[in-house]
């Protein structure tokens, strides 16, 4: 336990690794919270996520931590190396960042019926190819903050890593094919219980990872 813990700490420049893993979690709650409102779907976790929220009376940010929390004793258990600062940031700080943008938009009085978004009464967000073109913004911002998550190495997302201990526990498959169907397996079953599956959800479940590994590359440089 005593490597376990020092592991997570000794990272160079380790306050900046923090600070950005805590604002690029933050971002991405945001950027779902944005994504799910304009019905272009989110990334296949969340859209499951949202699913079973709906289902059983809960917020994204208590189910969340609920789903995470399960999958989280599963990798404590067969992988320690994947936890760290970020696996907690990522735990409970997404699905609650998405509960707070709500709570800032209801109290600004932000209305939204797809393909239209409201602003009070003074902006109309409805040209089809807006929210499209607001999609594919809020795709590559989000794939930019994650790529930042990752690019800090302070412990992958419960999500991610039950992923990574599939692929670590035969040699048949790559990661990379593993990963797919997982996404694909999480994106049916979000569909399967009535969550909004949309482009966006397409293009994560078939691409995040290697738009990810692009963008890191570019990140690392100014962390290490």
């Amino acid at each position: 336990m005593k490597d376990f813990f020092g592991n997570m700490i000794q990272k160079p420049h380790m306050v900046r690794r923090l600070i950005l893993c805590f604002i690029s979690v933050c971002m991405m709650g945001f950027c779902v919270y944005w994504m799910d409102r304009l019905a272009w779907g989110t990334d296949p976790c969340t859209v499951t996520n949202l699913a079973l929220a709906a289902k059983v009376g809960l917020s994204l940010g208590n189910l969340q931590a609920i789903v995470n929390t399960l999958m989280f004793v599963i990798v404590f258990w067969r992988d320690k190396k994947q936890i760290g600062f970020g696996t907690v940031f990522n735990m409970f700080l997404v699905g609650y960042s998405y509960n707070f943008m709500g709570f800032l938009m209801e109290k600004r009085g932000v209305d939204y019926h797809f393909p239209t978004v409201e602003f009070g009464e003074r902006f109309v967000f409805s040209d089809f190819m807006l929210n499209l073109g607001a999609c594919v913004g809020l795709l590559i911002i989000f794939v930019f903050f994650v790529s930042i998550y990752m690019s800090v190495e302070l412990g992958t997302a419960p999500y991610d890593a039950l992923s990574k201990i599939i692929a670590d526990s035969q040699k048949r498959f790559s990661f990379r094919t593993i990963r797919i169907f997982w996404d694909v397996g999480f994106t049916l079953t979000g569909y399967l219980l009535g969550g909004t599956v949309g482009l966006v959800t397409i293009v994560m479940a078939f691409s995040i990872g290697p738009m990810i590994a692009w963008m890191g590359k570019r990140i690392r440089k100014y962390l290490d």
